[in-house]
């Protein structure tokens, strides 16, 4: 995971700040577990992603404070 942000003063007490964020930057795969079954032909061989795999997500923001 990633986060930068970075705020800007306006003057007094108003401010704006730019924020990005980032999940599975690297876009990682999370593979599930093998064919445990013993007597099948594809044993030990991995078909599916884990199930609570998440894609790459990026967000970007403005906040504005006063």
């Amino acid at each position: 995971d990633l986060s930068v942000f970075r705020a800007f003063p306006l003057g007094g007490t108003h401010r704006l700040e730019a924020r990005v964020e980032a999940t599975n930057v690297t876009d990682t795969p999370k593979f599930g577990n093998p064919e445990s079954d013993l007597q099948a032909g594809d044993f030990m061989r991995i078909f599916e992603l884990y199930d609570a795999y998440a894609e790459r997500q990026i967000r970007l923001a403005l906040r504005y404070s006063f």
